[in-house]
Order: structure tokens, then C-alpha cells, then sequence
């Protein structure tokens, strides 16, 4: 295996889903108001005079995140074969690391580093939230429960990357 490759598809794939991520919220700043602590929801509701809905799944929205999840599942399948991988535990241990490393970035640079300190990008009525906006725990307690469903994509990325290639 290749740890320069490696490194290198961590570092482009980082900055392809932080400039994903800005994007998506300086076009809708209501992109991921399910991500931020309840307290900022709160606030942006009653600042906005709106109520909190749950957003319903439409056949078009489980298309798109349908779509999505298969882009990722071949994308992560190329990356880990360019870096190397060849065979199933090969795959599984690069797969694994590009999710852990992906969900540190989230968490540790955008999250506490970049959305608690850019105000810009900030729901509209909680700009002046400076501490609701630096609750690391709260991040790190979402990301958490992800670690196990990493193990299965890692499983079935693994699996499609043996199978490819």
C-alpha cells in the first residue's frame, strides 16, 4: 500500500467535502439545521417566526441520498485500490481510515474551528450564539455512534473492491 497516495486522496478528499459543505450552506443556511445542538434550533426557529418541522422523505430525496451513497461506495472502492489495497482486510483497514479521518475533519476543523467562528455562515437570528456554537462535546456525541456504521460500510466497500478489481 501506498501511504503517500493515501495521504494525498485524505487531503483532496477533505477539501472537496469542506468546500461541498460551504457551498451547500452559503446557497441554503438551513442546509443541515438537523446538525447543529437544539439550542441554535430553537433560537433560529423563533427568530425565523417558524415552526419546527421534521422534514418528510420524498421519493426524490431517497433517490438523491440513494445516489449519493452509491457514488461514495464506488469512490471510496477507487481510492482505496489506488492506494493499494488488493485484497479484502487491505481494503477494509483504508476504507475505515478514509470515513475516521473524513468524520475527524468534520468534527475537529469544521465544526468546532470554522462554523463556531465564522459568523457568516451561521443560522440566521444565532449569530450572537458564540456558545452554543463552540459545544465540542455535542459534536463529538454525534459522531461517535457513527464508528460501528463505518465497520459495515467498510464491509461492503471492501467487499465491492475485491470484486472490481
Amino acid at each position: 500500500m501506498s501511504v503517500s497516495v493515501y495521504v494525498l486522496e485524505c487531503v483532496v478528499m477533505c477539501a472537496v467535502f469542506g468546500v461541498s459543505i460551504f457551498g451547500m450552506l452559503l446557497v441554503n443556511p438551513v442546509s443541515f439545521i438537523g446538525d447543529y445542538p437544539p439550542e441554535i434550533q430553537a433560537q433560529y426557529y423563533y427568530s425565523q417566526h417558524k415552526e419546527a418541522v421534521k422534514e418528510r422523505m420524498t421519493f426524490l430525496t431517497i433517490l438523491r441520498k440513494g445516489i449519493a451513497i452509491l457514488v461514495f461506495l464506488f469512490l471510496f472502492a477507487w481510492m482505496a485500490h489506488q492506494a493499494g489495497a488488493e485484497i479484502f482486510i487491505d481494503g477494509l483497514l483504508l476504507v475505515y481510515g478514509y470515513m475516521i479521518v473524513l468524520a475527524a475533519f468534520d468534527t475537529c476543523f469544521l465544526d468546532w474551528v470554522l462554523f463556531a467562528n465564522i459568523k457568516q455562515v451561521r443560522l440566521p437570528g444565532t449569530e450572537h450564539m458564540d456558545r452554543e456554537y463552540h459545544q465540542k462535546w455535542f459534536h463529538v456525541k454525534v459522531m461517535l455512534p457513527m464508528l460501528p456504521v463505518f465497520v459495515v460500510g467498510g464491509i461492503i466497500i471492501s467487499l465491492m473492491m475485491t470484486w472490481i478489481w
